[in-house]
């Protein structure tokens, strides 16, 4: 009697096993890739030499991978307004030399409610709180302080996109709201005019973002080698492994790296 259950509990079990490997109990089948599905991570840093750069990577439901990188002009850059104006000059700017060309920027400047004032530090600009008098009385720099952790980079970016950076003709006067810049947007991707010659920065990031969800990112940066000969089309192609990207910026590396950080904060299969 008891070998008859026996075998009739182990006749069960094995039904049962299949049932759960045929894919038959409701799960979505095998997931491609070595990320788990439906996740979202962002990474920030300093880039380029003077940008908020920003990665947000992305697995579907396919566990397929999605890569967007971004920078964000720092307050040098989106302070920046035009001396021949009405409403500038003089008075209400600071200016400063950079690459052999002369930049005006307002005074003032208000960011998350408070009011900073601009001194020249070289080839740029630092902003500094104000007193309540308009005089520069703060000891720590804003872009210093933006750039502090990812916390204060990913706070930049929410607080640029919703008016929270603004320049004052006057201090104490109206805030004016920047959401524009000579290149266009408050960010790269949507600033056209920004190094839009050759492959364009654009065109460079997206050969990367799209190297990257090709073959993924866990690479040594040892293994990213710029051409050292130009192609038939003048260019210096940078190839990772044995893999050649359509990319030739310079600071390839650099954003590569920044993506690599997203993606260490995914969870993997």
């Amino acid at each position: 009697m008891k070998k008859i259950l026996l075998l009739s509990f182990l006749v069960a079990l094995s039904f049962l096993l299949v049932a759960c490997g045929s894919g038959e109990s409701g799960d979505q089948g095998e997931v491609s890739g070595p990320y788990l599905p439906d996740q979202r991570a962002e990474a920030y840093a300093y880039t380029h030499g003077g940008y908020v750069g920003k990665a947000v990577v992305t697995v579907g439901s396919d566990g397929s991978l999605s890569v967007d990188v971004d920078e964000a002009f720092l307050p040098h850059t989106l302070a920046l307004v035009d001396i021949e104006s009405d409403e500038w000059s003089d008075a209400n700017t600071v200016s400063y030399m950079s690459h052999g060309s002369e930049y005006h920027a307002a005074k003032y400047v208000l960011y998350n409610d408070k009011v900073y004032a601009g001194v020249p530090t070289g080839t740029t600009l630092s902003y500094v709180e104000a007193d309540e008098n308009g005089n520069p009385a703060g000891d720590v720099d804003l872009e210093k302080a933006i750039l502090r952790n990812h916390d204060t980079m990913r706070a930049y970016y929410a607080l640029i996109g919703a008016g929270k950076f603004a320049v004052l003709p006057a201090f104490g006067g109206e805030a004016l709201a920047v959401t524009t810049t000579s290149y266009g947007g408050l960010t790269k991707k949507n600033a056209p005019g920004y190094w839009d010659f050759g492959q364009t920065w654009i065109g460079n990031i997206e050969a990367m973002e799209a190297f990257i969800e090709e073959n993924g990112g866990q690479y040594s940066l040892t293994e990213m080698v710029r051409a050292a000969e130009e192609n038939s089309d003048g260019l210096k192609l940078w190839s990772v492994a044995d893999t050649v990207t359509a990319a030739t910026n310079s600071d390839f590396k650099d954003y590569f790296d920044l993506v690599q950080s997203a993606l260490g904060r995914l969870k993997t299969n």
